[in-house]
């Protein structure tokens, strides 16, 4: 007994830290995800949210009257789950908030926010070049921001 009791306590305390991986996201609150181009005519800035099983994509014109056109359709849990997999807090908070020179000489800006375990993250990068921490995550955001295209 007096062994069994100390081999059992060693086994439980090895599966609770190798139950989840360091960085997981636990409780996912919303991640939005975007790109816009400065010197532009049309619709110039894009922006796509997931937040409670529901994308909602607007986009907008620049200027001064903004000419936003938004539409909206469900997420299934299992999509949002893929795209959580794919992002690590622990790796995405030691990125800084700007990555290079976004949309210096009209090459655009893209950025991920995201909101989980009580902390918000936002990366703004060069439009087309996601750091290697958020490659996968965002190449799931854009085929999410492309079945957008008929929202007019």
């Amino acid at each position: 007994m007096k062994r069994t009791l100390p081999l059992i306590f060693t086994i439980l305390i090895t599966l609770s830290f190798s139950a989840c991986k360091k960085g997981d996201i636990k409780t996912l609150n919303s991640i939005g995800y975007g790109s816009s181009f400065g010197m532009c005519v049309g619709y110039c800035s894009s922006n796509l949210l997931i937040s409670d099983l529901k994308l909602t994509f607007s986009k907008s014109k620049n200027g001064q009257t903004a000419d936003t056109k938004t539409c909206s359709k469900t997420i299934s849990e299992a999509d949002i789950n893929a795209i959580k997999k794919e992002l690590n807090l622990e790796k995405i908070s030691a990125l800084p908030e700007v990555i290079g020179c976004p949309d210096c000489a009209d090459g655009g800006a893209e950025w991920i926010a995201i909101n989980a375990d009580g902390k918000q993250y936002k990366i703004t990068y060069e439009y087309g070049k996601a750091p290697k921490e958020l490659e996968a995550a965002v190449a799931r955001l854009k085929v999410l921001k492309d079945s957008f295209k008929d929202c007019n």
